[in-house]
């Protein structure tokens, strides 16, 4: 039950108040000013208006309602001046003191309990202009919902905002989907604020705005709000942009994946995504294949011409491997001269075929008018999935096999693996309907 303090000294003044208003309010009393000062300070908190007898205020020159105008605190508590006479308009200058209002004790009771509500609203509502006016200093944006989603206010007007041109434009009483440009997070924001009303747990989400070439990232944290009897009344949130941090974040991640040498994925991360790839987004019929690529004779190139040298003929192969697969393919770096790349829905082993050749030719290209020259060439062996395998083990032991036998039988070639053929153990015999070159 909300309190009201009744400052009165005339005992009929007191007595028609105090009947009127305790239906409804806690009651403090006082007979003097000093005294309800004395209270105030006590219980505060609870205190939702002060009420003062005209002739008591007027008597202290209103020293009581100057006083708390200029202490943050009780600014906030509405005060009410209360008469036994008719007012007149001399009575008025209470208002100037900063008086909300004049009630006198001729007021019905539903009218006296309407004008007191009015006035702790009034006063709540100019707080909250006033805490509006204060956080609109803070970099980040608070706002508050009602139950409806609607905003109730914010402190600030984020860019992605669908605003028009009139410098009156408010936010209050419009939902996100009404104010937003990005409607697929404006439905994201009303999805989640249905869960917090529903469940009356709190959330936390970082959501991805771009607009105008601009990559911005923000942080969305919303807890419930409760009224007196504690039921949900509202949503209270705060937004933060994090678009530095969430951009430091994905490089951090990004180089955890990659190899720095030549931007592909390393192998942990390659590794990772293929099985991932092969265990949930194979469909029905589609065929994949994985190819092991490896520079032939790459210790002799760090060997007689430096590391120096070896480092670029790496980073030029995973260069050309790079802008030879597509963006559906995963390639890697798996090992010191050894590249991996898995090709998505392919239409027939020929395909794993061609890109093989290609590669080979590409690498003799680049390396053509080096010192290197013709030293640089792939061996790469190639597995196909489901034939040869459905899980990222099996392919890769079939792949290895392939890679192996093109080794064994001279290098600078591809081969498709044949389980007949028993290519780990050297058998030279040919694969038939599948390149050998």
């Amino acid at each position: 039950m909300q309190g009201v303090l009744l400052i009165a000294e005339q005992q009929s003044i007191k007595e028609t108040f105090s009947e009127m208003l305790s239906p409804i309010f806690q009651v403090y009393h006082a007979e003097t000013e000093a005294e309800g000062l004395n209270i105030l300070h006590d219980a505060s908190g609870n205190i939702a208006a002060v009420l003062v007898e005209l002739r008591l205020a007027r008597k202290s020159g209103f020293k009581l309602a100057d006083y708390m105008q200029d202490i943050a605190h009780f600014s906030l508590i509405p005060m009410i001046a209360i008469s036994d006479e008719l007012p007149v308009p001399e009575d008025m200058d209470c208002i100037e003191h900063g008086f909300f209002d004049l009630i006198t004790a001729y007021a019905p009771q539903p009218l006296v309990y309407k004008r007191i509500g009015n006035a702790i609203r009034a006063k709540d509502s100019l707080s909250l202009t006033e805490l509006e006016k204060m956080l609109k200093v803070l970099p980040a944006c608070i706002f508050l919902k009602d139950t409806e989603g609607k905003y109730v206010f914010s402190t600030q007007y984020w860019r992605h905002l669908n605003m028009n041109d009139d410098p009156n434009w408010t936010i209050r009483g419009k939902t996100d989907l009404e104010i937003r440009k990005d409607k697929q997070n404006a439905m994201k924001a009303m999805e989640a604020d249905q869960r917090i009303l529903q469940t009356g747990e709190g959330t936390e989400y970082v959501i991805e705005e771009k607009e105008d070439g601009i990559q911005e990232f923000l942080q969305l944290i919303k807890r419930p709000v409760y009224d007196e009897q504690g039921n949900i009344s509202g949503i209270i949130a705060l937004i933060n942009n994090v678009t530095e941090t969430q951009l430091l974040k994905m490089e951090l991640e990004k180089r955890a994946k990659t190899d720095t040498l030549t931007g592909l994925l390393n192998k942990s991360a390659a590794q990772d995504l293929v099985r991932m790839m092969l265990a949930n987004y194979q469909k029905e019929d589609e065929q994949f294949a994985l190819l092991m690529v490896d520079i032939d004779l790459f210790k002799n190139i760090n060997d007689t011409y430096g590391h120096a040298k070896g480092d670029y003929v790496l980073a030029e192969v995973g260069r050309i491997i790079k802008n030879s697969c597509r963006s559906m393919d995963i390639a890697g770096r798996i090992g010191g001269d050894e590249f991996l790349i898995l090709m998505r829905n392919i239409a027939s082993p020929e395909n794993a075929c061609e890109l093989a050749k290609r590669l080979q030719g590409l690498v003799s290209e680049a390396f053509n008018n080096d010192e290197i020259g013709s030293q640089i060439t792939l061996s790469i062996g190639i597995a196909l999935c489901p034939e040869h395998g459905k899980r990222f083990d099996d392919l890769y032991k079939a792949a290895d096999d392939a890679l192996y036998y093109v080794k064994k039988h001279g290098r600078s070639a591809y081969k498709v693996y044949c389980a007949d053929e028993k290519t780990s153990s050297g058998n030279e015999q040919e694969t038939p309907g599948y390149d050998y070159i």
